[in-house]
């Protein structure tokens, strides 16, 4: 009997702490990817500042997956955030360099039919 109640107890605090723990953030971890895959996509890798961004965001991620390997998933929620947030900078970023380089594209040419 003396052995069984402190196995007892060890057992059902074991359950209280896994049901206590958050569940692993699966969907922050496929947007977050989804936003890495964007960036990439945009070409942020060919410009300096959105490299930067999408060098953290994926660095983040691989932290985040190795937090969940270890039941770390709140502080890996925290640090997918960080990585959508740095890989979403990254595409917005892509996109205002793409955006100005067309718009410096398009007053070249106005500038060549004005000088007609």
């Amino acid at each position: 009997m003396k052995l069984i109640f402190p196995m007892s107890v060890l057992a059902v605090s074991s359950l209280l702490l896994a049901c206590g723990s958050a569940p692993a953030p699966t969907a922050k971890v496929a947007s977050s990817e989804a936003a890495v895959r964007a960036a990439g996509e945009l070409n942020a890798n060919d410009i300096p500042t959105a490299q930067l961004h999408l060098k953290l965001a994926q660095d983040q991620l691989d932290t985040a997956k190795k937090l969940i390997e270890q039941g770390e998933n709140k502080r890996a929620d925290y640090v997918l955030t960080r990585a959508q947030a740095d890989a979403e900078l990254a595409v917005a970023l892509a996109k205002e360099t793409a955006i100005a380089k067309e718009a410096e594209t398009a007053m070249a040419k106005v500038r060549e039919l004005k000088a007609k």
